[in-house]
């Protein structure tokens, strides 16, 4: 198994890049490596077999691809009189003709995954938006007059031109230069996103002319407060040329990570599910709101209790609110992060009392009821969160602080196709079995509970219970169930039929 590349990474760095990419706060600069992936050829391998199509009399040297590229374009000029236009169409006819079709790397899915909206690249082929996105993106062109970026979908940046349009092309040391001094669209906009979010480069080497590029023209115009970069460079780099690089970028905010593209998206979506579930990820998310949260929190802890009044006019905005919801259904599920606003978690089970928890849902409620949930996942979460505080807990069967666990079963209302729907209502039927109001060793508070509030059990809910009477072999009816079933047609949600249903369960057993 590869080893896992993010884990290396020094702490900072580590909590840079998951923090950039959760928030998506970044964007994907793609060099021509990237493409090797795809059977395209490097790009000394397109200059060699110029040099053949152009019947080049010497040994060309690639080591220096813009310098080897200029010459080449200076003898199509001088020797064969052709114009720039067509040694551009030379180079794009090499690059197509050395293509090995059908060819795609196994961490495509993963690059779908984590790529963003926002796309740079150097290359010409057409791998992102006809490969990997199948013809979708919004595609700008180096020498687009009018350019139009999509709001809502991806955009692919093509600064070196595009192989369909040969006079956009640059390759020769004199059109990197002039590409350069350009004051094109393109260009303000790559300055922009340098200036608000983070480039992760794949497919470059710390040799390619277009590093130099970077780090000198485009982090020369952003002073020293900039967003940090990460560079992925292939882990046969030279000893040399990486500790090079170090002390070059170092002060630079460019960080090298060393791996192969696969392993370094598979490692960093692994991290990501990780950093998801983290308090660091958590603070991070909901910082906007973080001192409301501590201020609502303190009311929690306090012996006078949260005030909803008070919670609404904190959050006095359907957006706030639901973020805020967010936010304390996580603190629910997750109760770890609870500490983070100074709460203490009781031992051994590592949870909030049931007092706090009560107070905690019943600030989540007070919002839904204003606002309703933000979507469907956070309303499930929810409640699976009460369920598993509520009616997993040790306290939830002691006489002495039952009542309040039972409550927040009751209170929550979690639709049919609910994945813990079934589970409350079995739950419900359980504590029942174990309350009255006179027998001995049963729970006075939770019949209490029922009683006071029985119209929290809605239609749905009678019609579950009912089915488990009549059918459950668990929870089939008792005549020692006959009080509180009697008890369910209170419910104001109780229809005739269900009544009736209920005396006919009665009547037969």
């Amino acid at each position: 198994m590869t080893d896992n590349c993010i884990k290396k990474l020094p702490k900072e760095t580590k909590a840079s890049l998951l923090s950039s990419v959760f928030s998506k706060n970044f964007f994907l600069w793609i060099g021509s490596g990237f493409s090797r992936n795809f059977g395209y050829a490097s790009w000394n391998d397109v200059l060699v077999e110029a040099s053949k199509k152009l019947e080049y009399p010497l040994d060309i040297d690639t080591s220096n691809p813009l310098r080897a590229a200029e010459l080449l374009c200076s003898y199509a000029k001088t020797e064969k009189s052709l114009e720039e236009y067509n040694f551009n169409s030379i180079i794009a006819e090499s690059l197509l003709s050395l293509h090995e079709k059908d060819k795609t790397p196994d961490w495509l899915e993963n690059f779908r995954k984590l790529s963003t909206n926002m796309i740079v690249t150097t290359n010409w082929d057409n791998v992102l938006e006809d490969v990997i996105f199948d013809g979708l993106p919004n595609v700008i062109v180096r020498e687009d007059n009018k350019p139009q970026v999509s709001i809502t979908g991806k955009n692919i940046f093509k600064i070196h031109g595009d192989l369909g349009r040969p006079s956009s092309i640059v390759v020769t040391q004199s059109q990197y230069f002039s590409f350069q001094r350009e004051d094109t669209y393109l260009n303000r906009k790559i300055y922009t996103l340098f200036s608000e979010s983070s480039p992760i480069f794949l497919g470059y080497s710390l040799t390619d002319p277009n590093i130099n590029f970077i780090y000198e023209e485009v982090y020369a115009h952003l002073g020293e407060k900039k967003p940090p970069a990460f560079m992925v460079v292939r882990p046969s780099v030279s000893e040399h040329d990486y500790q090079e690089a170090k002390l070059l970028f170092k002060d630079k905010n460019i960080f090298i990570i060393k791996a192969e593209i696969g392993e370094f998206l598979g490692g960093l979506l692994s991290e990501l599910e990780e950093y998801k579930n983290s308090t660091k990820r958590f603070l991070l998310e909901y910082k906007n709101i973080k001192d409301r949260l501590c201020e609502i929190f303190n009311q929690i802890k306090d012996k006078d209790g949260l005030v909803t009044t008070d919670l609404l006019k904190k959050f006095n905005t359907k957006d706030s609110r639901h973020q805020a919801i967010s936010a304390i259904t996580e603190i629910l599920s997750n109760q770890i992060i609870y500490k983070e606003f100074d709460g203490e978690l009781l031992s051994p089970e590592n949870r909030m009392s049931y007092r706090e928890i009560e107070q905690t849902i019943t600030a989540v409620i007070s919002m839904v009821n204003k606002d309703g949930y933000p979507n469907n996942n956070i309303k499930e979460s929810f409640h699976k969160s009460v369920m598993e505080l509520c009616a997993k807990s040790n306290g939830v069967w002691d006489f002495y602080t039952a009542e309040k666990p039972f409550k927040n079963i009751l209170r929550i209302s979690p639709s049919v196709d609910n994945l813990v729907f079934k589970d409350r209502l079995k739950h419900i039927v359980k504590v029942l079995r174990w309350s009255s109001p006179n027998e001995v060793g049963k729970c006075w508070s939770t019949w209490d509970v029922f009683c006071s509030n029985i119209d929290w059990i809605n239609e749905k809910d009678i019609t579950q219970i009912i089915r488990n009477l009549e059918s459950d072999s668990e929870y089939r009816y008792r005549p020692t169930d006959n009080y509180w079933v009697s008890k369910l047609k209170n419910s104001k949600h109780c229809t005739e039929s269900q009544k009736n249903s209920i005396d006919k369960i009665i009547e037969t057993t």
